[in-house]
């Protein structure tokens, strides 16, 4: 398995799809709702890099390699791309080469060394292989990966010549010896991949961008930008003023001596993938009738490099930047050729086979994103593939998912939406965290007399006069639970409110309780009526009781009184 050289950072990435939206060649998986880049489809171009919002993509740092090459005492040496000046504002190479040494380099030289050489060894192919044309550049090495990877057939047209980082690389190990640890360091991320090429086998023990180089100066405290130049320095290698401004369009023409005016029908130049993917297809048409075709993935050449993305300021002052530096700098003469190392190379067809799938197969996937017919099929490219049948053999293939077709997505939501509002009995409301009302259910219509339309996007006040219990959602977050709450003059709800996680939203259950309050309250007044009259009965009945005890008391003490006369009266009667 192929070594992946850049990586995601599964807790940044969020279902956003822009990658795939933007890889050319379509070179992301996403399983699970993660976006992986696959090896063995990847050109590695860095757009996923540069395009992710959230940071989630990002290449494989080699700097902790160097470092610890250099703890174990290694000699190493530096092979400085012609960009350098941009990205680092400089104008003077000894700037660089003292900064590096600082770092604990060896030795820093110029890849514009490589760049000289690879340039005549184009014209020289041009000239020799009339068979061949147009000839296609081969220094950048993501065009390299595209044409093996998806336009093999025109391998045949791609100049069997390495690359200036490798043609420096070999003139470095020929002045240092095999000892020496060579460290490319440039704009470009493919170059990680470059160095493990049978081409570049052996040669480099690492690639490093400019991006991890500046972090390294942060790191230790080295600003080149305010360094001072040594102007009276000579370079440590040869280097031919017109090859610094390789990175540019056009570059490798120029060094070449070649014309590189824009109209000159002999030769084209083109940046970006769009352009060359364009290009490749009128070559493989045989409608081109020049002789050198110059095509760099990145828009503008490798001053645009993923690792040059992070600058202020756009293309144009890079080139500015590169334009000064060249005029700026003395120019040396070249070695002789009998010094040049081997440039030659090897290219294979590295084209990963794509599965055949049925119609049937096609419209079956198409069906569970429910495309019946092809006015169904929207081809929004929302998914990041051009149309949804493409989408569709994505997803046979493992490279996408069924969910990943937005507009179904949003149907579905809608539609589950659509059915929990308006089936729901208690209202429901939605507002956001001003307060203001962005749905409600058709029941919360009912409940509070007015239609959506009417309130939607106004203050909440204009259902519920007292709402602090909104405000207190929206304010701590806490949620109200089954609070009964008196909305406004004529309704009575239990309230359960919650904050929508991730969304400014606030989500209000409302069950209306009004009728049972209403049948409470006569509870209550029937129960108070009812204990006032029982009080009032049992009073009575307390009185009539008294009464009744005290007019027995006072026929008890009579009827004494007569039976005690009556007794006294036969006493008499009885003595006589």
């Amino acid at each position: 398995m192929i070594e992946p050289f850049i990586i995601t950072n599964a807790a940044r990435c969020r279902d956003c799809y822009r990658c795939v939206r933007h890889c050319d060649v379509k070179a992301i998986r996403v399983q699970d709702g993660q976006a992986q880049v696959v090896p063995e489809l990847c050109i590695i171009c860095g757009t996923c890099i540069r395009s992710c919002p959230q940071k989630a993509k990002d290449v494989q740092s080699s700097v902790p390699e160097v470092k610890k090459l250099l703890q174990e005492g290694r000699r190493l040496i530096a092979s400085l791309a012609p960009s350098a000046p941009a990205y680092f504002n400089f104008d003077n190479f000894s700037v660089m080469e003292n900064a590096l040494k600082e770092l604990g380099f060896y030795a820093v030289e110029e890849t514009a060394v490589g760049a000289e050489i690879v340039g005549l060894a184009h014209r020289d192919y041009v000239e020799q292989m009339p068979d061949r044309l147009p000839v296609i550049t081969s220094s950048c090495p993501v065009i390299v990966n595209l044409i093996e990877k998806y336009h093999p057939d025109l391998i045949r047209h791609l100049a069997p010549i390495v690359s200036p980082m490798i043609a420096h690389g070999r003139l470095l190990a020929q002045k240092y010896g095999p000892e020496a640890c060579i460290i490319f360091i440039g704009p470009c991320i493919a170059k990680k991949m470059e160095i493990k090429n049978s081409a570049a086998s052996g040669l480099f023990s690492a690639a490093i961008t400019f991006r991890g180089l500046a972090d390294w100066f942060e790191e230790k405290g080295i600003n080149p930008a305010e360094a001072k130049a040594d102007y009276n320095a000579g370079l440590s290698s040869s280097v031919p003023a017109d090859a610094r401004l390789f990175p540019l369009e056009g570059g490798l023409i120029g060094t070449a001596g070649l014309s590189t005016d824009i109209l000159n029908h002999k030769v084209i130049v083109a940046t970006g993938l769009d352009t060359c993917r364009n290009i490749l297809g009128d070559i493989r048409a045989g409608q081109l009738s020049a002789s050198l075709v110059e095509l760099m993935a990145c828009t503008g050449g490798c001053i645009n490099g993923p690792a040059m993305s992070d600058l202020a300021g756009g293309i144009y002052l890079s080139r500015q930047k590169i334009l000064n530096y060249r005029r700026n700098s003395p120019s040396y003469k070249l070695p002789q050729r009998v010094d040049w190392p081997d440039l030659s190379c090897s290219y294979s067809d590295k084209k990963v086979p794509v599965p055949e799938f049925s119609e049937e197969q096609i419209k079956e996937v198409l069906r569970r994103v429910n495309k019946y017919t092809p006015d169904d099929e929207l081809n929004c490219g929302a998914c990041g593939y051009s149309s949804c049948r493409e989408k569709a053999i994505a997803t046979l293939r493992g490279m996408a998912e069924v969910t990943m077709c937005i507009p179904y997505m949003r149907r579905r939501s809608e539609s589950l939406r659509q059915v929990v509002m308006d089936v729901s009995p208690n209202a429901i409301l939605i507002v956001d965290d001003n307060l203001t009302v962005q749905d409600m259910s058709p029941s919360a219509e009912h409940l509070f007399g007015r239609m959506l339309f009417d309130v939607k996007g106004r203050h909440l006040s204009c259902l519920i006069p007292f709402y602090d219990d909104f405000t207190l959602v929206k304010d701590s977050g806490t949620p109200v639970i089954g609070k009964i709450r008196k909305l406004n003059d004529r309704i009575v709800a239990e309230q359960n409110i919650v904050r929508v996680e991730g969304q400014s939203l606030l989500v209000a259950i409302m069950r209306d309780i009004t009728e049972h309050e209403i049948q409470k309250q006569k509870f209550l007044e029937l129960r108070s009526q009812t204990l006032e009259q029982t009080r009032e009965v049992v009073q009575k009945q307390m009185r009539v009781a008294h009464e009744i005890a005290h007019l027995l008391g006072e026929t008890t003490a009579e009827s004494k009184m007569i039976v005690s006369h009556l007794a006294k009266l036969l006493e008499k009667e009885d003595s006589k």
